[in-house]
């Protein structure tokens, strides 16, 4: 049931770079337009470049210039913009080669003839390089560039970035939220779907394998290159530990009114990789402000990818586990936040909050999930023994990874 919207949104979200799902947002555009609210901007990459992006190649379209050029143009047709995420935190000093160098400067020559807008850049170096030599592009700081504090905003904003996309762990922490934004002169923005550990301490490694996963072809038939052990560990602390689901820096589509109202330019939907319904679903939801059902199957089901094991093909794979939680549950919880101002970007101290009302609203089969948990451990076991089960070797122009089940 989609209710009438209070307030207005502007949306940055990734695109299937199908033909259709430019059609259907243009759809909810209009229909939601007159209320202020509507998709600003869609944003993807190539599959695979030598420069990489922020986002594993094996769950993204295949997608090659030609089809890229053809899609911003489509997308100019609705009044959308289009950001090409030229994210990734490492290229292995690709960029300091002749080579990488002249990849770099042909590709971002390209994206200015096929009329790109944005570019959503993670590395330092990268984003005062393209101010400099490329300024026709707006450059948008990468939420991979960790912006946590005033000092990094304000550092990113020097370099030449004209929009900030900040940290999630800053989702909960208005003070600071405020305080950057009366501070920087770039447009704001966050990530409203993150369902990841606050703070997660396996981040920077996800990040620097996703990196490189995107900047070579690789043959991956389980798929461990996109469930890896970081999304292992993670997923693990989440089943294990309820409070970390409601802890995690996601945001209702209800509580998005508070950000308009301190000065958060766009709000950006996650989830490059996902089937077009889902990112619609989603996508309605913001628009709307209001989505009256399980939450939490909008936000995450990263926990289903280890509801078979990928290091013993015969192993049963176990019934689809089910975590939600009632959206009207959570009705008013974001009050804490804003009164409180609580310090969850430090840590939790004595605050259990969180934990009360995990308590309340997550609902889920104990006994399942107990051997979901068993099976991520028993995965994360066998990764970490002296001879690992998956080995990635380099074939030619491609990257095979290599199961020892």
């Amino acid at each position: 049931m989609w209710c009438p919207n209070v307030f207005s949104v502007k949306l940055c979200v990734p695109t299937t770079f199908e033909d259709s799902f430019l059609k259907r947002i243009n759809v909810l555009n209009e229909k939601y337009r007159d209320e202020g609210s509507y998709v600003h901007e869609v944003y993807g990459s190539l599959k695979f470049s030598n420069l990489g992006t922020g986002w594993p190649a094996t769950v993204l379209p295949d997608v090659d210039l030609e089809r890229l050029a053809r899609h911003v143009e489509i997308a100019h047709s609705y009044g959308i913009k289009f950001a090409y995420a030229l994210n990734p935190v490492c290229m292995g000093l690709a960029e300091y080669t002749e080579e990488g160098r002249s990849f770099l400067n042909d590709l971002l020559r390209k994206l200015l003839e096929i009329k790109v807008d944005t570019l959503i850049v993670a590395i330092p170096y990268l984003i005062e390089y393209i101010a400099k030599n490329f300024p026709q592009f707006e450059i948008n700081a990468s939420s991979l560039c960790y912006i946590d504090s005033l000092n990094r905003a304000l550092m990113y904003e020097s370099l030449g970035a004209t929009r900030l996309t900040l940290s999630e762990d800053l989702n909960k922490s208005f003070r600071l939220l405020r305080l950057i934004r009366e501070r920087c002169k770039a447009k704001l923005e966050i990530i409203a779907n993150n369902g990841c550990l606050l703070k997660c301490p396996f981040r920077v490694y996800h990040n620097t394998m996703t990196a490189h996963i995107s900047q070579c072809p690789i043959d991956d038939p389980l798929g461990f290159t996109y469930k890896p052990y970081p999304l292992m560990r993670c997923t693990l602390k989440r089943l294990s530990d309820h409070k970390e689901i409601i802890k995690a820096p996601w945001i209702r589509p209800e509580d998005i009114k508070y950000y308009a109202q301190i000065g958060i330019d766009y709000i950006k939907i996650a989830g490059r990789g996902l089937l077009a319904d889902d990112l619609l679903r989603l996508i309605e939801a913001y628009l709307a402000g209001r989505y009256d059902g399980d939450i939490y199957a909008l936000i995450d089901n990263s926990y289903m990818h280890f509801c078979w094991n990928i290091f013993d093909p015969n192993a049963e794979p176990l019934p689809p586990l089910r975590i939600s939680i009632n959206n009207r549950s959570l009705d008013g919880w974001y009050e804490f936040f804003i009164k409180n101002d609580p310090p969850c970007i430090i840590g939790c101290d004595n605050c259990n909050y969180c934990g009360e009302i995990a308590n309340k609203v997550v609902k889920t089969d104990p006994e399942l999930e107990r051997k979901y948990i068993e099976r991520i451990k028993e995965m994360i076991n066998r990764l970490t023994s002296v001879k690992p089960p998956v080995l990635i070797k380099q074939m030619g122009d491609r990257r095979v990874v290599v199961y020892y089940l």
